[in-house]
């Protein structure tokens, strides 16, 4: 539901043929972990899909960006958190609260105190290579999935719309 619709063939091409034209600079790749039907499986995925970045450019020329969705007003993420009963109807999005602020950073359970726990070691292992050490301890905690399985994942469409389920080739 929180793909942004990318054919990661499409992108991974792209990639060898800026690499095989001479391009030989960073490469930063940002990851939102615990989107919405986030599952071991699509953290698997994630991590195949980066490794062949790292085998196309290099593992120390591609930089993984962790980042946390902030959940912001009238989006279907917040209509999400609202059906799940994460967040409160009622609640003040302007609020800089402690108990408003932690519920806008989307990290919700039953994958949170995991995401919570992988950051914190990693930032206690290694804070100046933070992203790579998250990568690094996602992999050894949940292992790799073939690249094909990353690349061929169907995208379900939310059962509210009409559309069709889409397959990325």
């Amino acid at each position: 539901k929180m793909r942004m619709g990318y054919n990661l063939r499409t992108v991974l091409q792209n990639c060898r043929d800026l690499k095989a034209a001479g391009f030989n600079d960073l490469v930063s790749v940002n990851y939102s972990f615990n989107v919405i039907d986030e599952t071991f499986d699509t953290i698997r995925q994630t991590i195949a899909y980066h490794r062949e970045l790292e085998q196309i450019f290099g593992r120390d020329k591609v930089e993984p960006a962790i980042f946390f969705i902030g959940l912001q007003p009238h989006t279907h993420l917040e209509q999400y958190a609202f059906d799940k009963t994460i967040l409160n109807r009622d609640y003040d999005p302007m609020s800089l609260m402690p108990w408003t602020a932690k519920k806008l950073l989307w990290n919700p359970e039953p994958l949170g105190s995991f995401f919570g726990k992988v950051c914190l070691e990693a930032w206690r292992q290694n804070s100046n290579d933070f992203g790579r050490e998250v990568m690094k301890i996602l992999e050894e905690r949940l292992g790799v999935a073939p690249l094909e399985a990353a690349l061929s994942a169907p995208i379900v469409a939310n059962k509210r719309h009409k559309k069709q389920p889409v397959l990325i080739k």
